[in-house]
Order: C-alpha cells, then sequence, then structure tokens
C-alpha cells in the first residue's frame, strides 16, 4: 500500500457529509456553515487530485498508485483502490463542477442540510466507483450511488416524484442485480476477486461467457439514455429543478459509460460482437428522436438533457469502436463537458428563477436585462456546440473522425444529431436575446451575482488553458 491519498478521496466528501449531517440548527449561522463545509471538502479534495496526479508518470499507461485493503478473511476479499490519468482526469473535473456549483448554489434553497449532504456522499461514491481496481469494489460503490440520487429524487422531485423514485428505483435493481450476478460468477470461476484491469482477459468459455457478458452489458446500458431507458432518465433529469440534483442525476449515465469502458472490448466474444450494428442502430434513432424533439421544445432544461444524451451516446459510439486508442480523448471530452454542463444548469436556473421571481411568462428578450447573465450564457453554449476554445471541441473532432473512419452513414448521422441539438440551443439563445420580443419594463436585480460571474469565467479560462495544454496541472 503506497498512501492513503486515494481512499481520502472517498472519505473526505463522505465525512464532510456526516459533519453536515449532525451540525446543530442556528438561525444566523446554519446556512452559512453547512455551505463553507461543502466547499472547503470540495476544494480539499481538489487538491488532493492536483496532488495525486503531480506522482504520476502520464507517460505510462495502467493502473498506478495501487491501495491495498484487507476487507474479508472468509471468503478472502481485498479491496483494491487505483487511478491512471483516464480515471484522474474525470475525478478532476467532477470535483472542480461541483465546488464551482457549490460558490453558485442559492443559499436560500429548501433543505440545504439535505441537498448538500447527499451531494458529497454522491461525490465520495462517485470518486470510489472511479478509483475501484477489482471487481468487487467496483460492484459495491455501482450499487451504493443509487442511495444520494433516492434522497434527492425524494427531497426534490417535481410532483411526479413517485413515478420516478418508482421507475429510478426499478432500473437501478435490476442493474444491480445483473452486475451482482456477473461479478459472483467471475469471482467463482477464478475462485478470488480479481483485478479491474484484467476482468476482461478471463477466459471464459461457453454459456457462461454469453451470460457473464450480457449481464455486464445490460448493467451498464440501464444507466445510460438509451432507448428504452432514455425515458426514466428524462423524467427525472427534467423534473429535478434544483440545479445541483440536475447536474447530479445527469451524471448517472457516467457510471453506465464508465463501466463500459473499464469492460470493453476484451470479455466480448465474436459470436456477440456480430450483434454490434444492432446496437449502434439504436444509440442513432435514440439520438436522433431526442435532438429532433429539442428542436420544437420550449422547456430549456429538456433541451439541455438532449445535449447530455446525444454527447453521452456519442461517447459511448466512440468507446465501442474497434480501436484502442480514444480513451483519453473521451475523458478530455468529458472532463470539459461535466464543467459545462453545470455552468449551463446553473445559469439556466438563475434564469428561471429570475422569470418565475418577476412573474414573466416567457423567456423572450430575457437576457436583455441581464448583461454578465447574456455573457455567460452566450459564451457557454457555444463551448458546449463546439467553439474551439475547449478539449471538447478539438477531441469531439476526433471521435467523430474515428466513427467517419469506421462507417460513414453512421458518422453522418452522429454529426445530424449534434447539428440539431446545437440549433435547439441556438434557437434558445436567440429568442432570449431577442429585443424585439421586450414588452415589459426591465425587472430589477435581474443578473448574475459577480462573484457567480467570476467563477463562470474562470472554468471558462480553465477550459481554454485545457484546450491548449490538457494536462496543464501536471508538472
Amino acid at each position: 500500500m503506497s498512501s492513503y491519498l486515494l481512499f481520502l478521496l472517498i472519505a473526505l466528501p463522505i465525512f464532510g457529509a456526516v459533519i453536515i449531517m449532525f451540525s446543530k440548527y442556528d438561525r444566523n449561522y446554519f446556512r452559512k456553515n453547512i455551505y463553507h463545509v461543502a466547499i472547503w471538502t470540495l476544494l480539499a479534495n481538489i487538491s488532493l487530485v492536483l496532488y495525486t496526479f503531480s506522482l504520476f508518470d502520464t507517460e505510462k499507461s495502467g493502473i498506478q498508485l495501487v491501495e491495498k485493503y484487507n476487507w474479508l478473511n472468509f471468503p478472502v476479499i481485498d479491496i483494491l483502490l487505483g487511478a491512471d490519468t483516464f480515471s484522474m482526469l474525470l475525478l478532476l473535473g467532477i470535483n472542480i463542477a461541483f465546488g464551482v456549483a457549490d460558490i453558485c448554489l442559492s443559499k436560500h434553497i429548501e433543505n440545504p442540510k439535505t441537498l448538500l449532504a447527499s451531494q458529497l456522499v454522491f461525490i465520495g461514491l462517485l470518486n470510489g466507483y472511479i478509483l475501484s481496481a477489482d471487481i468487487i469494489s467496483f460492484y459495491i460503490f455501482f450499487a451504493a450511488l443509487s442511495i444520494p440520487l433516492i434522497v434527492l429524487i425524494s427531497s426534490f422531485g417535481s410532483f411526479h416524484k413517485k413515478n420516478m423514485l418508482v421507475r429510478f428505483s426499478l432500473y437501478n435493481l435490476i442493474g444491480t442485480l445483473l452486475l451482482f450476478t456477473a461479478v459472483i460468477l467471475m469471482y467463482h470461476y477464478k475462485e478470488g476477486n480479481i483485478p479491474l484491469n484484467t476482468a476482461g482477459n478471463l477466459n471464459l468459455k461457453g454459456k457462461l461467457e454469453y451470460f457473464v457478458w450480457l449481464s455486464l452489458f445490460f448493467s451498464f446500458i440501464s444507466r445510460m439514455p438509451i432507448w428504452p431507458f432514455h425515458y426514466w432518465i428524462a423524467s427525472i433529469s427534467t423534473g429535478l429543478y434544483n440545479p445541483l440534483a440536475f447536474v447530479m442525476s445527469s451524471l448517472i449515465p457516467l457510471v453506465g459509460l464508465y463501466g463500459f469502458m473499464r469492460f470493453w472490448p476484451n470479455t466480448v466474444p465474436e459470436s456477440i460482437a456480430v450483434y454490434a450494428p444492432l446496437f449502434e442502430t439504436v444509440c442513432i434513432i435514440t439520438m436522433l428522436f431526442i435532438a429532433l424533439i429539442s428542436l420544437n421544445h420550449k422547456d430549456f432544461r429538456y433541451k439541455l438533457f438532449a445535449y447530455t444524451t446525444v454527447y453521452y451516446l456519442l461517447f459511448l459510439i466512440g468507446v465501442f469502436l474497434p480501436t484502442s486508442g480514444l480513451k483519453m480523448n473521451i475523458g478530455y471530452s468529458i472532463f470539459s463537458y461535466i464543467i459545462i454542463l453545470t455552468v449551463l444548469s446553473f445559469i439556466i436556473s438563475h434564469i428561471e428563477a429570475e422569470k418565475k421571481k418577476n412573474e414573466l411568462y416567457s423567456n423572450s428578450g430575457l437576457l436583455c436585462y441581464m448583461p454578465r447573465t447574456s455573457i455567460s450564457l452566450s459564451l457557454f453554449i457555444l463551448a458546449a456546440i463546439g467553439l474551439p476554445i475547449t478539449p471538447l471541441f478539438w477531441n469531439n473532432f476526433i471521435i467523430i473522425s474515428e466513427i467517419f473512419n469506421y462507417n460513414l452513414l453512421l458518422g453522418v448521422l452522429v454529426m445530424l444529431s449534434l447539428l440539431f441539438v446545437a440549433l435547439a440551443l441556438l434557437e434558445e439563445l436567440y429568442r432570449m436575446k431577442d429585443k424585439s420580443s421586450v414588452t415589459l419594463p426591465c425587472p430589477v436585480n435581474t443578473d448574475l451575482s459577480r462573484t457567480r460571474f467570476v467563477a463562470y469565467m474562470i472554468c471558462l479560462a480553465i477550459l481554454f488553458i485545457s484546450f491548449v495544454k490538457p494536462l496543464w496541472f501536471v508538472m
């Protein structure tokens, strides 16, 4: 065991959540104190990620800084934690995004203790999921991630939250049971726990090979916004109006995507791989369907959900391509994508709150009253759709080029999906900037605060620096 760094990346957010949950109510300082706990916990985690990155040899592939912890003696199960450049890049993007989210979170939200404690537990478990280096710990964190999300849906869901909870619990239960079955079969076959980076090299035979891989496939695909699973993810994402809860729900597909990236393609029998074109067809139909709906949908939050869906499926298709050279490109894209998604979610939430406060019934011309909001929204929408100042632009270009090289028609349909969702975002931006639609007097104090505006511009600077040098934080 080299150190406790990776363990601290998991334990620190959960410890912060415990402090928040046991904080005593005080009319004057309660909210302020729990916000400070959440912000400083995330800043400490970001510092730990950057320090851990400084210990990495980024020229090497594979797992580094492995930590081993004994869990059970009978049966013998050792929990392994480890990281590579790809997983650490995801951790950095996630922790930066949530750090900015907490700084920009409204201090007048309901149930701040539940929200911030659930967020920190979610981050700790997600860090553990990404840092898992064996199949047992991978499963434990995969299953545990649903707990804070159930709490969030119960506390911040819309009036349809009972149906949302039923769908969420059902699909999570199915995915968890399938992964549990696959992990138990692999553990029994190998007569012990298996390092995650060797799980794809198991020489399974016959029906066991089919059953294990299909269980893995459906457990991960149940977390992705792909037909027929897209509906339950859409109902949750568009039904959570709190921006922090929306961001957490939008990371559900990242769990499935990361699972595929760790297990694909070594465990796939050739007889199953022949069904890849069918799977690609389902991905493309889902992308086009949701992107086209977003063009006519009036809810800005649904347009953002459509954007997240199209990009997650783009990354998923990249994972399934018969090439091993796209992993880091997908990692760089996801790093930018998570930060852009978080900022856009909070800007949209601010606009919706101001519209409700001023009793406005349309977004038309609203940005004319909000110069800082207008600048922030414009820049981040341009970054989201491919403005060439972020890693999202260059690395998506490489992923799409590989898709075109693999299948021309598939590449054309992917580009159409990206075009439609980009048009949906740009159309909403134009409508909100249209001065000819302004018929009401200027509302008072509608713009972003200076603190939020500066935080968003810092995020934009991080994206720009990451475009120039993707691993700028590594000495």
